[in-house]
Order: structure tokens, then sequence, then C-alpha cells
């Protein structure tokens, strides 16, 4: 009996330390294709995907300390795109995906030998101010011309935007999804929960075959890194993506959004004399809309909308104007930006300058024009 159990234990020891090496052996082979990918011997890396029965047990804190995280597939070794193009990263990231029916979670740890130099500032979502970031793209069509982005800072501020036809980026693009970051001791750590629903993928496919890259951006430095290396001379970035395995058996996942907005309006007049007999001192108004998308199919939307109102989108940035010219603020209104990329054709001024096109909107803001007709040459007021 004491040689039965002896032998027992050593069986079990050593199909722990095979375990152990063959999950070490995995890790070098990663590396070594990372760096063929590097000298360009080698196809394009891949990232296996996790999937998760059950996601109860994962806190959407940032800190990215959930064991479900650990013994994973990992991305790691980014290469500089700049300010050194082809350079290894400074500073070490370390990305994984899960995902479960309904949702993709993504996790990063960025490691900073200098944590307390992060740039971390708190601005509106979208912005463009000097940050840190972190980055993940997904070509769900896998059609190497499109790419859904998703991006957070160290403070949790979100950014999304999408790549088409390779390279052109249209950031009026707005998703609903959820992140939040933490600064540690060993840098600083985001966690990305991004419903199926916001993607567009073939929900028929037995396995879906998706890109991916991911993106880190340290503001101080100057420097961004790309997963999948992605050379400045390159001529596209989402035809550069790496791949993404492990994602199987995903039902069509129901898309239904609904925006709805009320709004009211109070006007208070001085008591005055008036022959007026409608008009009233005090003047209560409102009104109200709504926005709705429904999925009909993964590759048909249908958007409809009930009297838009742009002042529900999202509130303007304050500004001073202290010249003879208007305001001008873009087009935000979900409903007449939806399929705008069909559009982007033709090397026009426009174009060359917004890179997309600029949908006229008549929202004015300041004095209206003032004037008549006159003479010629000849302005009149």
């Amino acid at each position: 009996m004491r040689f039965v159990c002896l032998t027992l234990g050593l069986l079990c020891f050593a199909v722990g330390v095979n375990a152990q090496n063959s999950y070490q052996e995995n890790k070098v082979i990663d590396a070594l294709k990372e760096q063929n990918i590097r000298s360009g011997r080698a196809a394009s890396p891949s990232l296996n995907a996790f999937k998760l029965q059950d996601d109860s047990n994962l806190q959407l804190d940032g800190l990215v300390d959930e064991n479900v995280w650990n013994n994973i597939h990992t991305a790691t070794l980014f290469t500089q795109r700049s300010p050194n193009d082809g350079a290894p990263a400074t500073q070490r990231t370390e990305a994984n995906i899960l995902y479960t029916n309904s949702h993709v979670y993504v996790g990063i740890k960025a490691y900073d030998t200098a944590p307390d130099s992060i740039i971390a500032p708190l601005f509106r979502r979208d912005g463009t101010e000097t940050s840190d970031w972190v980055t993940v793209g997904f070509d769900s069509y896998n059609d190497k011309r499109t790419a859904f982005i998703f991006a957070v800072n160290p403070r949790g501020v979100q950014r999304d935007f999408m790549i088409i036809n390779d390279t052109n980026e249209d950031d009026t693009w707005d998703a609903v999804w959820e992140a939040k970051a933490q600064v540690t001791d060993y840098g600083w750590s985001a966690e990305m929960k991004i419903p199926l629903s916001q993607l567009r993928f073939n929900s028929k496919a037995e396995e879906q075959q998706w890109g991916v890259n991911f993106q880190r951006s340290i503001a101080r430095s100057g420097e961004d890194m790309f997963w999948r290396p992605t050379s400045k001379n390159a001529s596209g970035l989402v035809s550069n993506f790496g791949e993404l395995n492990g994602i199987r058996q995903l039902s069509e996942p129901r898309r239904l959004e609904v925006m709805p907005f009320v709004s009211a309006d109070f006007t208070r007049i001085p008591n005055q004399k008036t022959s007026d007999p409608y008009l009233q001192r005090n003047d209560f108004s409102g009104t109200m809309g709504a926005d709705i998308k429904y999925g009909i199919t993964s590759d048909l939307t249908l958007s409809t909308t009930i009297n838009p109102d742009f002042g529900q989108v999202e509130a303007d940035p304050a500004v001073i104007n202290l010249t003879a010219n208007e305001n001008f603020y873009s087009e935000r209104r979900p409903f007449f930006l939806e399929g705008r990329d069909i559009f982007q054709f033709g090397q026009s001024k426009t174009f060359i300058r917004y890179n997309s096109p600029t949908p006229f909107y008549s929202r004015r803001i300041g004095r209206s024009p003032q004037g008549s007709p006159g003479r010629a040459g000849v302005n009149s007021e």
C-alpha cells in the first residue's frame, strides 16, 4: 500500500510539473513568435480569448486582480511605433480578453517604472487632452477594413471611434460600454466591459475569427506602442491587426437601444402693459423625443428618430467668442450620423481637411445675421 501511495504521489507531482513546464513552454513559444513578427519572419500573432460561464465574480473595478485573469493567454511584448519605430517598448504591457454570451471583457496592466509620472487628467468623454491611454480594437467583421476602437485613460475617461477603410477614423461613433481604471504601485490598470450588441459579427459561424490589436500611449515620453507591430511606413491599420481566436457559439445579440429625452422651458416676463391678450407673464413649455435603434440582422440596423434635439445629446463645451463670427458645433445627433462612412469617397477639400463628410446643421449660436438688401458691395443694417 505504501508503494502504491508513493507511486500515485510521484505521478501527481509529475503531472503537475509537466503542466507547469507546458505553460512555460507556451510562453516561450509565444515570445519567439512575437520576435519573429517584429523581424517579419512569421504570420500575424494570435491571442486566445477565454470564455466565462458566469461573470458574477468578475468585479469591474479596474484592478484586474480576479483569479480568472490568471494563467490565460496574454498579449505581451509590445513594439514602438514612435518615437523609435520598430523598437521594443520601454514599459511592459499585458492584455487579456474574456467573454460571455453577452459581453467581451478586456483587462490591461500597464506597468510603469515611474508611477508618480503617469499623466492622468480628468476631462470629458472623447476628449483629446494629453494623457496616458490603453486601447483595444476589434475587427469583428474580419474584413481587414473596419474596426471598433475602445480606449480608456488612468482616470477612467472613455474614448471610442470606428476605423473605416483601414485608416479613416470616425470619432462620431459612440458605443454603450463600461470601463474602470486604477493607478497602482506597479503602474496602472484598466478593465473594459463591452456588450456584444455594440459589435458587428457573423453570429452563424461556430467559431469567430476576429482581428484584434492593443495600443498603449505614454504621454510624458511620447511613446506609442502596439501589440501587433504597426510601423509608421505601414499602408494600413486594421489590415495589420493580430488574430483573436477561441470565441465560439455566440448567439445573435438583441440590439435594441432607446434614448428618450424630455426637456422643459420656463419664461417669466416682467409686468408690463400690453395689448396682446395671449401674452402670459409665466410661459411654460416642453418637448420630448427619442432615438431608437433596432438590429434586424447582424448586417442590417433600423434607425429611427422622433423630434431629435441636439441639446439632449451632450452639453456644449464652454467657449468665449470675442470675434464677429459665430461658433461652429459639429453635428452630434446619432440619427444623422448613422452610416456617414458611406459617403467617404473622393478627394474634395472638405474630405482632405476633415477626413470625413461634414453634415450641414443649421443650429445657430449667437446673434442671428442682421441687415437688409442693398446695393452690390454695400453692407447695410
